[in-house]
């Protein structure tokens, strides 16, 4: 029995270790647990926090690209034109490009009061396709618009002069030959031509090669 007691202390002292690892263990696996699940729960965040970011992105791209208003077209070129003289309001002007010169002077606000109607549906072609850079004068009663090719009475633009006409004009016009608009010449500085009907009384030409470029000539 002396003997019996120390063993008996020393194998309950040995047991006691044991006894209490299996209690151990489970709070260490839930903690391992805990951590894990944490992980998990903070990846799934910051995925979901990435996807909704990337969201918002496109979002503001497709709005900025769909932005003008219906009837913007960014893609369409543009051109710029100045409108000066009678008009309501001259200046510099954006407009689409295959515009007419009609469409410019609309811009401008339209013909002004003191606008010259005769001289500016002679220089003027409002159906003309616009240019970049064009300048566009209206004529003002009173005024010449350089280059406008507006017309006097006596001389209609682009009628060829039989008193001031040069040897390479006058064989331009149908019927007339090199021979001919020497004579022409010839005939006009002994005595100037005071009507096209000249050049028939004066027999430099017949009737009928006079006719076929009456309306081509002036004196």
């Amino acid at each position: 029995m002396g003997m019996s007691a120390p063993w008996r202390a020393l194998e309950t002292s040995d047991e006691e270790p044991t006894g209490t690892a299996p209690e151990a263990r489970p709070q260490t696996a839930l903690l391992l647990a805990a951590a894990v699940g944490m992980l998990v729960v903070g990846s799934l965040a910051v995925v979901a926090y990435a996807e909704l970011r990337t969201g918002g992105q496109v979002e503001l791209v497709s709005g900025t690209a769909g932005s003008g208003g219906p009837n913007a077209t960014p893609s369409t070129p543009m051109l710029v034109v100045q409108v000066t003289g009678a008009v309501a309001r001259p200046g510099v002007y954006s407009l689409p490009a295959g515009s007419r010169v009609g469409d410019a002077i609309k811009a401008a606000g339209g013909y002004s009061t003191d606008v010259d109607p005769r001289a500016a549906e002679t220089a003027l072609n409002l159906a003309a396709r616009l240019q970049d850079a064009e300048s566009i004068v209206v004529p003002r009663r009173g005024e010449t618009v350089p280059g406008s090719g507006a017309a006097t009475d006596s001389e209609p633009p682009g009628l060829v002069d039989l008193n001031t006409a040069s040897s390479a004009e006058l064989d331009a016009l149908p019927g007339i030959g090199p021979v001919t608009a020497a004579k022409i010449i010839a005939s006009r500085e002994q005595l100037p031509f005071t009507s096209v009907d000249d050049l028939v009384s004066r027999k430099l030409v017949s009737a009928s090669t006079l006719a076929k470029f009456r309306d081509q000539v002036t004196v």
